[in-house]
């Protein structure tokens, strides 16, 4: 067990602060920085403990009794979270995840809460003291709104969305918002970390309908109460960040094919795109599921979005998506998958799935066997494939050991919990699957091949030489660098060996990984869209790709050196299937430019790529002098927002390696 593991398994009543200050470690100010950090967040920070004998029950109630309550609607909503309370239990509080916010809205959250609470076993009794706790803070913020010295608007409107809050399903559009912000900020306070939002255009459909149908509320009110609810959900923005500022997770999930492949959108799904571009926040971001059935006018929605220059949406592609998920979940929920706080695909309301608990790295094994003779490039290939798929199965054995914390608030939204009477933390879910994401492919695959020209084919040098080379990081050998630099990229070109490759790496991962068991009887599924790709490089000897020690490894599915086309025919041909749909990423970098005054010429790439056959992408608009310029003059653009991985931030936020990182690609990108 990795002292990482124990540190959050075991140290719980001092492990509280892990989330707030996990940020601050990328910035790379030194270890003092850090300790002063997690200095503050001790003094700052408490954590709210029970009476008696301890639950996590009781001390989420405690909690909710104990939270200053802070009233403002000056963004047309009440949301508020009390930084400086917490809660401290034992095990890993699940995060990464969406809950099921149709049962808040189109039911009564009290028929859920009877169905939790119908036997008195510690399953009824731990649900009791949660919904005592929610119980308690909706009355106290009634009392704050109803204070005569209260300066809220429309003081009748939210006492009603209070008293109606459990006990009968939302009437309006904005109720059903109000409803989400209050159960969002619950779980934010519970520790919970990168909490997704659901498929919202879905969700709201019925609430939003009834209002514009009986004129309750027109769309132009409509959109401002939308940019209300996206401003109100960008606040606290440091104390929701998890690994660097501005991954908070709070994303949102548009249209999508339906089992009888149509394509589902609405009203909302157009709106939500277009109060994403009007807000201009990071986070919440969209996620846009499409197809090659969506109508051709969303593209122009999509390419709109997208030149506000805030990272979203990201378009995840059900023609690809859909088929690779059918084998893990039933065909209803395969239709109406979510992802996790970023873009790997969950079923919200059925799963625990924690699908981003572990990173594993490709170049590690590449270490071991680049330290062995090698008489041929099959053999090499043939070494490193079976040594990586022995490594994977030891890396998966290392999840057993994690320990999950008792979680009676979100187990009440887990339908299966439920009926079970079993904790979602002890296996009560429907689907009870880990997740790993993965780093370095496109290096390993470049340097393997990179060494198939210059040792076997070329024989210009031999593997030891190389090797030797590359672990001195070519300090003796600027020319053998200069080389190995200027040799063709390989990973991302639509190029027969280059994908035969990758394929039979993954194939082989996805047999050990259909033979993985957790300790719940779920499987384990992985992805080749990480969010360590510089943390892991930093701690990495260089390899044959052109990267050197401590740069970080290429960004999720990307090539410096190919046009986006290619990109996206070599992303169509890589096998997503048995388990390999944690995220696939595909990682543009464009000009604005070349988009503005080429819309219609951006539209039909968008189209053709969907036909193509991608799993999922995100692009960053944005070109190089603006990010030089940025970088230096930090004050000339604080509302510069740029993708980071599965998440978008503004520049002025990030540390220096990761502005540095976006710039070079946005400098190779122009060079196509």
């Amino acid at each position: 067990m990795s002292l990482k593991t124990i540190i959050k398994n075991d140290l719980w009543r001092w492990n509280y602060i892990l989330p707030f200050v996990l940020k601050y470690q990328a910035d790379n100010r030194g270890i003092v920085y850090i300790i002063n950090k997690a200095v503050t967040a001790y003094r700052t920070i408490s954590p709210i403990k029970s009476k008696g004998k301890r639950t996590v029950g009781r001390d989420i109630k405690e909690l909710l009794l104990k939270i200053d309550i802070t009233i403002d609607n000056s963004n047309g909503f009440i949301y508020f979270i009390d930084v400086h309370k917490t809660v401290a239990v034992s095990g890993n509080i699940l995060g990464n995840f969406c809950l099921d916010y149709s049962i808040i809205i189109d039911r009564a959250f009290d028929e859920i809460y009877q169905e939790a609470v119908r036997y008195n076993d510690e399953y009824g009794r731990e649900a009791r003291l949660v919904m005592e706790g929610m119980l308690s803070l909706c009355d106290r913020i009634i009392k704050e709104i109803a204070d005569k010295d209260s300066k809220i608007h429309n003081k009748n409107k939210y006492i009603q969305y209070y008293k109606d809050m459990f006990m009968k399903p939302a009437e309006h559009f904005e109720e059903a918002l109000q409803r989400i912000l209050f159960f969002n900020q619950i779980l934010w306070q519970t520790r919970h970390r990168l909490n997704g939002l659901g498929r919202l255009d879905k969700i709201l459909n019925r609430v939003y309908n009834k209002d514009i149908e009986s004129g309750y509320i027109t769309k132009k009110e409509a959109e401002i109460i939308l940019d209300d609810f996206l401003i109100t959900l960008s606040k606290y923005p440091e104390y929701k960040s998890d690994s660097l500022m501005g991954d908070i997770g709070q994303i949102i999930i548009l249209g999508g094919l339906t089992s009888d492949e149509d394509y589902f959108y609405n009203d909302l799904t157009l709106m939500f795109l277009e109060a994403i571009a009007r807000v201009k926040r990071p986070d919440p971001k969209v996620l846009l599921r499409v197809s090659k059935f969506m109508p051709d006018y969303i593209i122009n929605n999509i390419t709109e979005c997208l030149l506000a220059q805030t990272g979203s949406p990201l378009l995840s592609n059900d023609d690809v998506v859909i088929p690779a998920i059918e084998s893990s979940f039933s065909k209803e929920d395969i239709y109406n998958y979510h992802t996790s706080a970023c873009w790997e695909p969950f079923i919200a309301g059925k799963s625990f799935d924690q699908n981003n608990i572990a990173v594993y790295s490709y170049f590690d094994v590449l270490e071991d066997v680049l330290a062995a003779e090698h008489k041929s490039f099959n053999q090499l290939v043939k070494q490193y494939i079976k040594s990586n798929s022995e490594c994977f199965a030891r890396f998966l054995k290392t999840l057993d050991s994690i320990k999950w914390a008792k979680d009676p608030l979100v187990s009440m939204f887990t339908g299966q919990c439920n009926k079970s009477r079993c904790d979602i933390s002890d296996g009560g879910a429907q689907y009870n699957n880990y997740g790993v994401t993965t780093v370095g492919l496109g290096n390993v695959i470049d340097s393997l091949l990179n060494i198939k020209e210059l040792v076997f084919e070329k024989r210009l040098i031999t593997l030891k030489e190389l090797n030797k080379a590359r672990l001195s990081d070519f300090k003796k050998d600027d020319k053998l660098y200069t080389i190995i630099s200027n040799m063709n990229k390989h990973y991302g070109h639509d190029d027969k060996l280059t994908i035969e490759l990758a394929n039979k790496i993954t194939e082989a991962m996805a047999d050990v990984a259909k033979n993985y068991k957790n300790k719940f009887g779920g499987t384990v599924k992985f992805g080749l869209s990480s969010p360590s790709y510089n943390k892991r490089g930093m701690n990495a000897n260089g390899d044959l790709s052109g990267r050197k020690a401590r740069e970080a490894f290429n960004t999720h599915i990307s090539c410096s050196d190919v046009t986006y086309t290619e990109l996206v025919g070599f992303a169509s041909k890589l096998d997503y299937t048995e388990q390999r749909y944690n995220g696939n990423v595909i990682d543009f970098f464009i000009s604005p430019i070349m988009i503005s005054g080429n819309k219609e010429k951006f539209n039909l790439f968008l189209k053709g790529a969907i036909f193509m056959g991608f799993f999922q992408m995100q692009m960053n608009l944005m070109d190089s002098k603006t990010l030089i310029d940025a970088k230096k003059n930090p004050n000339r653009y604080p509302g510069l927002i740029v993708r980071v991985w599965g998440f978008s931030a503004y520049f002025n936020d990030l540390p220096e390696d990761y502005q540095n990182i976006l710039i070079n690609r946005a400098i190779m990108a122009e060079s196509i």
